[in-house]
């Protein structure tokens, strides 16, 4: 269960994720969203596979994601689109499994689509995550770390310090008193990944690298609250104004559509 899932049945994101099911089935008419079913990532056997679908086959055991505004996967039986598929890795359960798809792709897609990191280039490159001991955050430690990046510093809360050193990450506690100093002290950053809204986060563009091409990715906006709010124009408003505001856009569409860039 992520904490999106429990937003979206209470309204959030109706306007986008309508529209863009409306825009999907090619239809002139508004797309309801009801009924909801909640969840985007599962794990489980695939019992058919449609006639152009390859790669996939029955009896495969799988981890997939679901996109936005197709029916969840809190149900016995789920569809999704073959390239949103993948083999479950052998040497974990079904109950681990589940819980790997959603924040690895959105993880992956902050990390290359956006940040521009890939294994062949993470060498040498430092990274600060807020929210690091989240579902997220933690994924994105592991990847950064196989990948060879040469720090990852990650905020989190005193009681989680423990996990993400675990995972490989340079924990701070984002409650301590000269938390803003030991961030000064590790950087500076070439990415910051905010997977929480907080001040800190907000004020980290301080510790940023100076003339290096950094960037600071966020995962947090306001854009699906406030097209609910204001409607769909503000949709077109957004992305026709500023490619900053449209990388932020992208965030969510990357969970819309199975995480691919659009």
């Amino acid at each position: 269960m992520n904490p999106i899932d429990c937003r979206m049945t209470e309204g959030y994101g109706d306007q986008i994720l309508s529209t863009w099911k409306q825009l999907d089935s090619f239809s002139l008419q508004r797309q309801s969203r009801l009924p909801l079913i909640a969840g985007r990532d599962c794990c489980g056997e695939v019992i058919a596979v449609g006639g152009n679908v390859t790669g996939v086959n029955v009896g495969d055991e799988v981890i997939a994601v679901i996109p936005g505004f197709w029916p969840g996967s809190h149900a016995e039986y789920v569809l999704t689109r073959s390239d949103a598929v993948a083999r479950k890795p052998a040497n974990v359960n079904y109950l681990e499994a589940t819980s790997l798809p959603y924040v690895a792709c959105t993880s992956w897609a902050a990390l290359v689509s956006v940040a521009q990191i890939n294994p062949n280039n993470a060498s040498g490159i430092r990274v600060l995550i807020h929210g690091g001991s989240g579902g997220i955050g933690s994924a994105a430690i592991q990847m950064l770390r196989a990948w060879g990046a040469e720090k990852v510093v990650a905020t989190c809360s005193k009681n989680n310090m423990g996990y993400v050193s675990s995972l490989g990450g340079i924990a701070v506690d984002y409650n301590s008193q000269d938390v803003k100093d030991q961030l000064i002290s590790e950087g500076p950053f070439d990415v910051i990944l905010d997977c929480v809204d907080t001040d800190l986060a907000r004020w980290s563009d301080k510790v940023m690298g100076v003339w290096r091409n950094c960037v600071h990715v966020s995962l947090v906006s306001p854009m699906l609250r406030d097209t609910d709010r204001y409607g769909k124009l503000l949709i077109i408003i957004i992305i026709a104004n500023s490619n900053r505001i449209t990388f932020i856009c992208y965030s969510f569409f990357l969970f819309l559509h199975c995480f691919q860039m659009i």
